[in-house]
């Protein structure tokens, strides 16, 4: 069985009652709920949890589409405030910085809050900078407003993640996982095409009017819509919550809520060390820095690309912005396909581990076995299309190669990222919100300096060689996944260890 977080009160999660189907029928639940083994994993209908999943994705959008929209309109902004141009990169540099940090600060209030409460303050304060940035024309309020923008965005992705941990059962998750994934790397890859069409044809001001009207509509739909799911304060969906805490239109609770239910109210806490704790698990360590190294490298190819482009191709802000059009495709294809591939992964590695046993288990055991077996592959081409993209701009080769490659390096990565994301999730079901905090931290860190540094290191050894470092680094750190693989299951049965040691003394 599939073992859950054992720090602060872990317990072991139930299985859906029923037996083994094969792995076609397990794919095609997905779009059958009566086929859906694990249906009694939560009291929420499965069109309820489609909804709600679909509503968490499209928010979820918030975090990497307002980061990646803004980059095509940095020469007009600067123009405008009558600023530098690196005075204006000090605006993403903020925005990184507030996003690796404020969701640490979420994730300590987000266990006593709940989804529903949290999702809406993170909106509020996101309507408000749009507001603001929409109506700015001073450097100082920009670099602000962009600064609390980031404040309001940057937890969506790990809300989302916590909302699927809630509702979808672990031996259906790696599909939702990919879907959610692919979201995020359409927002990734395809804002800058949004953003260089709009700063080219609208100006740059009403790309916050665009981000407004997205979060405006998500903000007023969680508010009259989306019920709390959080199982620390509704359990499955069987507890009813009091009035207050429910939307005011509520056709997405589940049937069957009862005020009695034994469940008790968490006592509000703020627990802003309870992300970095995570962290230092060794499991957690290696989940976290490899598909970190792998995201920043990625985002160092996307940050280069439009400099290369320009200098090399001379490409125009608009066509520079169209070429990610391919990164983004790639994303999307590769999230959905690493998806699929999760679920599938499940059921054989279930299959494994009840050949010979006389009462077959109803969850797998080594969940890491069964998520990253997926990411071998990726992992090669990914480091393969790195170093191929860096040496075919160097030597110019047809543009149409270093566009396809971006494909294969986005939709890779997308991969590894999505992959290791749903183990995390897996590894920590009821501190889902706080350990995809820590991955967000770590991720954002590393992306932050990559992207400041990638420019200086082509200046000094060239694309090529530049890119050939890169994957390189990729290579050299990917015996992290092979320790996860080999030792994952045995420290996550230490941590449990000691965790009912400590409880047992207590």
């Amino acid at each position: 069985m599939s073992i859950s977080n054992p720090i602060a009160g872990e317990k072991i999660t139930p299985a859906a009652e029923q037996s083994e189907p094969p792995v076609e029928k397990e794919i095609a639940a997905l779009a059958s709920p009566e086929e859906d083994p694990a249906a009694s994993y939560s009291r929420f209908a499965y069109s309820q949890r489609l909804i709600i999943f679909f509503v968490a994705s499209i928010t979820g959008l918030l975090s990497p589409l307002s980061s990646s929209v803004y980059v095509p309109a940095i020469p007009e902004i600067s123009k405008d405030l009558n600023v530098s141009v690196s005075a204006i990169n000090y605006t993403i540099t903020s925005y990184l910085l507030f996003q690796a940090v404020t969701p640490i600060i979420w994730a300590s209030i987000g266990d006593s809050l709940g989804r529903r409460r949290l999702y809406l303050m993170i909106l509020s304060i996101y309507v408000g900078s749009c507001i603001g940035l929409k109506l700015s024309s001073n450097y100082t309020a920009v670099l602000i407003l962009r600064a609390l923008q980031s404040t309001g965005s940057a937890s969506t992705s790990a809300l989302g993640a916590g909302m699927i941990s809630d509702l979808i059962h672990v031996s259906k998750r790696g599909g939702f996982m990919g879907i959610y994934s692919a979201l995020a790397g359409f927002g990734t890859a395809f804002g800058p095409v949004i953003g260089g069409i709009m700063a080219q044809y609208t100006g740059w001001h009403n790309i916050f009017l665009f981000l407004l009207a997205l979060s405006a509509t998500m903000l007023l739909i969680i508010l009259f819509f989306i019920p709390e799911t959080h199982r620390s304060h509704v359990e499955d969906g069987s507890v009813l919550l009091p009035r207050y805490l429910r939307p005011p239109l509520p056709f997405l609770e589940p049937s069957g809520m009862r005020k009695d239910h034994p469940l008790q109210k968490p006592k509000f806490k703020i627990d802003v060390i309870g992300p970095f704790l995570i962290m230092k698990e060794l499991d957690v360590l290696c989940c976290i820095l490899y598909p970190g190294i792998c995201y920043t490298v990625w985002q160092m190819s996307i940050v280069a690309a439009s400099t290369i482009y320009a200098r090399d191709y001379g490409l125009s802000e608009l066509h520079i912005g169209l070429t990610y059009i391919a990164n983004g495709t790639g994303s999307l294809c590769g999230s959905l396909l690493v998806g699929k591939m999760l679920d599938i992964d499940y059921q054989k590695q279930l299959r494994r581990e009840s050949e010979g046993v006389e009462v077959p288990p109803k969850e797998v055991r080594r969940i890491e076995h069964a998520r990253i077996r997926a990411v071998r592959i990726p992992i090669i081409v990914f480091i393969a299309t790195t170093i191929a993209f860096g040496w075919t701009v160097r030597y110019h080769v047809h543009i149409a190669a270093p566009i396809t490659l971006s494909f294969f390096v986005g939709g890779f990565d997308t991969c590894i990222l999505a992959a290791f994301s749903t183990l995390v999730v897996d590894l920590f079901e009821k501190k889902s919100f706080g350990a995809t905090a820590s991955m967000n931290l770590a991720r954002c860190l590393l992306a932050t300096a990559g992207t400041s540094a990638i420019e200086p290191m082509i200046q000094a050894v060239g694309t090529g060689w530049a890119f050939t470092i890169l994957g390189l680094i990729c290579l050299v750190t990917s015996p992290l996944v092979l320790a996860e693989y080999r030792f994952g299951t045995q420290w996550r049965d230490k941590r449990k260890a000691k965790l009912q040691a400590r409880q047992e003394r207590s």
